[in-house]
């Protein structure tokens, strides 16, 4: 088991690790404080828990961005449009049942 330093808002942790994960878990924990950093920098001085809960929001947004490549806002908007496309697909769908009711009919 590795034992790795690593900075978060200016203050140093002791985390382990297994062996062989120190340089990752070195990098890791830099682009983690490099987002907290923005974010402290944009919000001023905020405790820790909040800037911790924050910095994660913002890596969990990345994440789900990268996972499907649509921003957070732009799936709401996809949904939206799922939805008026199947209504829309249905609608037609009944239009032209009653069309060959009608035509049945006459």
């Amino acid at each position: 088991m590795a034992n790795v330093i690593v900075k978060f808002n200016k203050q140093d942790y002791h985390l382990a690790c297994q062996d062989g994960e120190g340089e990752r878990l070195s990098k890791l924990s830099e682009y983690v404080n490099s987002k907290a950093s923005q974010i402290a920098k944009a919000m001023g001085s905020v405790s820790d828990i909040r800037l911790l809960l924050m910095t994660a929001i913002l890596l969990a947004d990345e994440l789900d961005e990268a996972r499907d490549g649509k921003p957070m806002a732009m799936k709401g908007a996809q949904d939206k449009a799922d939805e008026m496309e199947r209504t829309l697909s249905h609608t037609i769908k009944r239009i032209e049942d009653i069309t060959r009711q009608v035509e049945a009919e006459g």
